[in-house]
Protein backbone atom coordinates (compact mmCIF):
# COMPACT_ATOMS: atom_id res chain seq x y z
CA UNK A 1 0.00 0.00 0.00
CA UNK A 2 1.26 3.50 -0.90
CA UNK A 3 0.59 6.10 1.80
CA UNK A 4 -0.82 9.41 0.49
CA UNK A 5 1.90 11.51 2.14
CA UNK A 6 4.57 9.48 0.31
CA UNK A 7 3.16 10.29 -3.15
CA UNK A 8 5.26 13.49 -3.70
CA UNK A 9 8.47 11.56 -2.80
CA UNK A 10 7.47 8.77 -5.15
CA UNK A 11 6.77 11.24 -7.98
CA UNK A 12 10.18 12.86 -7.42
CA UNK A 13 11.92 9.47 -7.38
CA UNK A 14 10.35 8.61 -10.74
CA UNK A 15 11.03 12.07 -12.22
CA UNK A 16 14.72 11.91 -11.24
CA UNK A 17 15.32 8.38 -12.52
CA UNK A 18 12.92 7.33 -15.31
CA UNK A 19 15.22 8.58 -18.10
CA UNK A 20 17.78 5.93 -17.08
CA UNK A 21 15.34 3.20 -18.14
CA UNK A 22 15.53 2.29 -21.82
CA UNK A 23 12.15 2.47 -23.52
CA UNK A 24 10.98 -0.81 -25.03
CA UNK A 25 7.58 -1.41 -26.58
CA UNK A 26 6.58 -3.89 -23.84
CA UNK A 27 7.35 -1.15 -21.31
CA UNK A 28 5.12 1.33 -23.16
CA UNK A 29 2.41 -1.33 -23.35
CA UNK A 30 2.66 -1.82 -19.57
CA UNK A 31 2.50 1.93 -18.95
CA UNK A 32 -0.62 2.49 -21.03
CA UNK A 33 -2.31 -0.57 -19.56
CA UNK A 34 -1.67 0.59 -15.99
CA UNK A 35 0.90 3.15 -14.75
CA UNK A 36 1.37 1.11 -11.58
CA UNK A 37 2.21 -1.95 -13.67
CA UNK A 38 4.98 0.14 -15.25
CA UNK A 39 6.08 1.40 -11.81
CA UNK A 40 6.38 -2.02 -10.15
CA UNK A 41 7.52 -4.03 -13.14
CA UNK A 42 9.70 -1.65 -15.16
CA UNK A 43 10.77 1.05 -12.72
CA UNK A 44 11.25 -0.91 -9.48
CA UNK A 45 11.76 -4.21 -11.34
CA UNK A 46 10.19 -6.23 -8.57
CA UNK A 47 10.85 -9.95 -9.05
CA UNK A 48 7.71 -11.77 -10.12
CA UNK A 49 7.04 -15.49 -10.20
CA UNK A 50 7.05 -16.70 -13.82
CA UNK A 51 3.99 -18.79 -14.71
CA UNK A 52 4.86 -22.17 -16.24
CA UNK A 53 2.99 -21.40 -19.49
CA UNK A 54 5.32 -18.43 -20.18
CA UNK A 55 8.25 -20.83 -20.27
CA UNK A 56 6.80 -22.35 -23.45
CA UNK A 57 6.96 -19.04 -25.33
CA UNK A 58 10.50 -18.29 -24.13
CA UNK A 59 11.66 -21.79 -25.04
CA UNK A 60 10.13 -21.68 -28.53
CA UNK A 61 11.74 -18.28 -29.22
CA UNK A 62 15.13 -19.59 -28.02
CA UNK A 63 14.78 -22.72 -30.17
CA UNK A 64 13.97 -20.76 -33.32
CA UNK A 65 16.96 -18.49 -32.67
CA UNK A 66 19.14 -21.57 -32.08
CA UNK A 67 18.00 -23.10 -35.40
CA UNK A 68 18.43 -19.84 -37.35
CA UNK A 69 21.96 -19.41 -36.01
CA UNK A 70 23.01 -23.03 -36.70
CA UNK A 71 25.15 -23.67 -39.79
CA UNK A 72 23.21 -26.85 -40.52
CA UNK A 73 19.64 -27.70 -39.62
CA UNK A 74 19.78 -29.46 -36.22
CA UNK A 75 18.54 -33.06 -36.11
CA UNK A 76 15.43 -34.14 -34.20
CA UNK A 77 17.31 -35.43 -31.12
CA UNK A 78 19.39 -32.24 -30.94
CA UNK A 79 16.22 -30.11 -31.04
CA UNK A 80 14.61 -32.25 -28.30
CA UNK A 81 17.71 -31.96 -26.12
CA UNK A 82 17.81 -28.18 -26.62
CA UNK A 83 14.11 -27.88 -25.73
CA UNK A 84 14.68 -29.71 -22.44
CA UNK A 85 17.70 -27.51 -21.67
CA UNK A 86 15.72 -24.29 -22.32
CA UNK A 87 12.73 -25.44 -20.24
CA UNK A 88 15.03 -26.33 -17.32
CA UNK A 89 16.70 -22.95 -17.68
CA UNK A 90 13.26 -21.32 -17.43
CA UNK A 91 12.46 -23.09 -14.16
CA UNK A 92 10.43 -26.04 -15.47
CA UNK A 93 11.56 -29.04 -13.43
CA UNK A 94 8.33 -30.87 -12.65
CA UNK A 95 8.29 -34.08 -14.75
CA UNK A 96 4.66 -33.72 -15.91
CA UNK A 97 5.12 -30.08 -16.96
CA UNK A 98 8.44 -30.89 -18.59
CA UNK A 99 6.92 -33.72 -20.61
CA UNK A 100 3.88 -31.70 -21.76
CA UNK A 101 5.76 -28.48 -22.56
CA UNK A 102 8.54 -30.41 -24.36
CA UNK A 103 5.93 -32.04 -26.57
CA UNK A 104 4.15 -28.71 -27.19
CA UNK A 105 7.40 -26.89 -27.98
CA UNK A 106 8.53 -29.65 -30.37
CA UNK A 107 5.19 -29.57 -32.23
CA UNK A 108 5.29 -25.76 -32.57
CA UNK A 109 8.91 -25.70 -33.76
CA UNK A 110 8.29 -28.63 -36.18
CA UNK A 111 5.36 -26.78 -37.80
CA UNK A 112 7.48 -23.63 -38.13
CA UNK A 113 10.32 -25.67 -39.69
CA UNK A 114 7.95 -27.20 -42.22
CA UNK A 115 5.86 -24.15 -43.15
CA UNK A 116 8.12 -21.09 -42.73
CA UNK A 117 11.80 -21.97 -42.33
CA UNK A 118 12.34 -22.94 -46.02
CA UNK A 119 11.04 -19.53 -47.17
CA UNK A 120 13.35 -17.34 -45.07
CA UNK A 121 15.59 -15.14 -47.20
CA UNK A 122 19.30 -16.02 -47.07
CA UNK A 123 20.28 -12.52 -45.90
CA UNK A 124 18.75 -12.18 -42.43
CA UNK A 125 19.49 -11.26 -38.83
CA UNK A 126 17.98 -13.21 -35.95
CA UNK A 127 17.07 -11.95 -32.44
CA UNK A 128 18.86 -8.64 -32.79
CA UNK A 129 18.86 -5.86 -30.23
CA UNK A 130 18.39 -2.42 -31.83
CA UNK A 131 19.25 0.66 -29.72
CA UNK A 132 18.06 4.08 -30.85
CA UNK A 133 18.00 7.72 -29.72
CA UNK A 134 15.67 10.00 -31.68
CA UNK A 135 17.92 13.08 -31.49
CA UNK A 136 15.31 15.30 -33.14
CA UNK A 137 12.24 14.42 -31.03
CA UNK A 138 13.47 12.73 -27.81
CA UNK A 139 17.21 13.40 -27.33
CA UNK A 140 16.81 12.70 -23.58
CA UNK A 141 15.41 9.17 -24.01
CA UNK A 142 17.09 5.89 -24.91
CA UNK A 143 15.07 3.26 -26.77
CA UNK A 144 15.66 -0.30 -27.84
CA UNK A 145 13.90 -3.37 -29.19
CA UNK A 146 14.56 -7.07 -29.67
CA UNK A 147 13.56 -8.06 -33.20
CA UNK A 148 13.03 -11.79 -33.81
CA UNK A 149 13.79 -11.83 -37.54
CA UNK A 150 14.87 -9.16 -40.05
CA UNK A 151 15.20 -10.19 -43.70
CA UNK A 152 17.03 -8.13 -46.34
CA UNK A 153 16.13 -8.62 -50.02
CA UNK A 154 18.21 -7.65 -53.10
CA UNK A 155 15.33 -5.38 -54.18
CA UNK A 156 15.98 -3.26 -51.08
CA UNK A 157 12.91 -4.57 -49.26
CA UNK A 158 13.27 -5.17 -45.52
CA UNK A 159 10.89 -7.57 -43.75
CA UNK A 160 10.49 -7.72 -39.99
CA UNK A 161 8.81 -10.72 -38.33
CA UNK A 162 7.84 -11.16 -34.70
CA UNK A 163 7.10 -14.69 -33.49
CA UNK A 164 4.09 -15.06 -31.21
CA UNK A 165 3.07 -17.95 -28.99
CA UNK A 166 -0.37 -18.04 -27.39
CA UNK A 167 -3.72 -17.14 -28.92
CA UNK A 168 -4.08 -16.01 -32.52
CA UNK A 169 -5.30 -12.43 -33.07
CA UNK A 170 -7.40 -11.34 -36.04
CA UNK A 171 -6.45 -8.34 -38.18
CA UNK A 172 -9.44 -6.48 -36.69
CA UNK A 173 -8.01 -6.93 -33.16
CA UNK A 174 -4.50 -5.93 -34.25
CA UNK A 175 -5.62 -2.83 -36.17
CA UNK A 176 -8.18 -1.60 -33.64
CA UNK A 177 -7.68 1.92 -32.22
CA UNK A 178 -8.83 2.18 -28.59
CA UNK A 179 -10.99 4.83 -26.91
CA UNK A 180 -7.87 6.92 -26.14
CA UNK A 181 -6.92 6.91 -29.83
CA UNK A 182 -4.05 4.47 -29.29
CA UNK A 183 -2.91 1.50 -31.34
CA UNK A 184 -3.18 -2.05 -30.00
CA UNK A 185 -0.15 -3.48 -28.19
CA UNK A 186 0.73 -5.57 -31.25
CA UNK A 187 0.48 -2.72 -33.74
CA UNK A 188 2.52 -0.50 -31.40
CA UNK A 189 5.13 -3.25 -31.40
CA UNK A 190 5.38 -3.36 -35.20
CA UNK A 191 5.45 0.45 -35.34
CA UNK A 192 8.28 0.48 -32.77
CA UNK A 193 10.40 -1.90 -34.86
CA UNK A 194 10.02 0.30 -37.96
CA UNK A 195 10.83 3.37 -35.84
CA UNK A 196 13.97 1.77 -34.36
CA UNK A 197 15.24 0.54 -37.71
CA UNK A 198 14.65 3.94 -39.34
CA UNK A 199 17.39 5.19 -37.03
CA UNK A 200 19.66 2.25 -37.94
CA UNK A 201 21.30 3.56 -41.11
CA UNK A 202 17.95 4.85 -42.43
CA UNK A 203 16.56 1.35 -43.04
CA UNK A 204 12.96 1.50 -44.25
CA UNK A 205 10.88 -1.53 -43.25
CA UNK A 206 8.62 -2.55 -46.15
CA UNK A 207 6.79 -5.54 -44.62
CA UNK A 208 5.94 -5.95 -40.91
CA UNK A 209 4.69 -9.38 -39.85
CA UNK A 210 3.32 -11.23 -36.83
CA UNK A 211 3.62 -15.01 -37.05
CA UNK A 212 1.31 -16.84 -34.63
CA UNK A 213 3.22 -20.07 -34.07
CA UNK A 214 0.40 -21.95 -32.32
CA UNK A 215 -2.20 -21.31 -35.02
CA UNK A 216 -4.14 -24.33 -36.26
CA UNK A 217 -3.23 -25.62 -39.70
CA UNK A 218 -5.03 -23.58 -42.34
CA UNK A 219 -5.86 -20.68 -40.00
CA UNK A 220 -5.97 -17.58 -42.23
CA UNK A 221 -4.91 -15.44 -39.25
CA UNK A 222 -1.67 -17.39 -38.66
CA UNK A 223 0.39 -14.73 -40.43
CA UNK A 224 -0.49 -11.04 -40.19
CA UNK A 225 1.27 -8.69 -42.63
CA UNK A 226 1.16 -4.94 -42.98
CA UNK A 227 3.23 -1.93 -43.99
CA UNK A 228 3.68 0.55 -41.16
CA UNK A 229 2.63 4.05 -42.21
CA UNK A 230 3.94 7.46 -41.16
CA UNK A 231 0.61 7.96 -39.34
CA UNK A 232 1.31 4.90 -37.16
CA UNK A 233 4.84 6.13 -36.41
CA UNK A 234 3.28 9.47 -35.41
CA UNK A 235 0.87 7.67 -33.04
CA UNK A 236 3.85 5.87 -31.50
CA UNK A 237 5.75 9.16 -31.05
CA UNK A 238 2.64 10.65 -29.44
CA UNK A 239 2.63 7.75 -26.94
CA UNK A 240 6.33 8.28 -26.17
CA UNK A 241 5.75 12.02 -25.70
CA UNK A 242 2.83 11.39 -23.32
CA UNK A 243 4.87 8.82 -21.39
CA UNK A 244 7.74 11.31 -21.03
CA UNK A 245 5.47 14.20 -19.99
CA UNK A 246 3.46 12.10 -17.51
CA UNK A 247 6.60 10.88 -15.73
CA UNK A 248 8.42 14.23 -15.71
CA UNK A 249 5.34 16.08 -14.40
CA UNK A 250 4.22 13.40 -11.91
CA UNK A 251 0.75 13.22 -13.52
CA UNK A 252 1.24 9.49 -14.24
CA UNK A 253 -0.15 8.56 -10.81
CA UNK A 254 -3.54 9.96 -11.87
CA UNK A 255 -3.69 7.97 -15.09
CA UNK A 256 -6.57 5.53 -15.38
CA UNK A 257 -5.92 1.79 -15.30
CA UNK A 258 -6.96 0.02 -18.52
CA UNK A 259 -6.45 -3.53 -17.31
CA UNK A 260 -8.81 -5.94 -19.07
CA UNK A 261 -9.17 -9.45 -17.65
CA UNK A 262 -9.18 -12.29 -20.16
CA UNK A 263 -9.05 -16.07 -19.93
CA UNK A 264 -8.31 -17.21 -16.39
CA UNK A 265 -6.81 -13.87 -15.36
CA UNK A 266 -7.79 -12.12 -12.15
CA UNK A 267 -10.78 -9.79 -12.42
CA UNK A 268 -8.87 -6.97 -10.74
CA UNK A 269 -5.53 -5.41 -11.70
CA UNK A 270 -2.91 -6.87 -9.36
CA UNK A 271 -0.78 -3.69 -9.55
CA UNK A 272 -3.64 -1.38 -8.53
CA UNK A 273 -4.30 -3.78 -5.65
CA UNK A 274 -0.73 -3.28 -4.45
CA UNK A 275 -1.25 0.45 -3.89
CA UNK A 276 -4.76 0.43 -2.42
Amino acid sequence: KVETDLIPDLQKLVKDNYKDIKISVSMLNNFFECPWKWYFRNFLRLPEPKPVYLALGTTVHSLIEYILNSKNLPKKDEIEKQIKFELNRNGVNDENNLRKLSRDAFDIVSSWLKDYYPHINKDFKSERSVPFVDKKNFPQLKMYGEIDLTEYFPSGEVWVTDFKTGGVKTSGMIEKIDEEGRMSDLMRQLAMYSYLLSGDGEVKVTNSRLLFLEADKGDKNALYQTRITDEQIDLLKKDIKEYDEALSSGSWINRECHYKPYGNNARECEYCKMIN
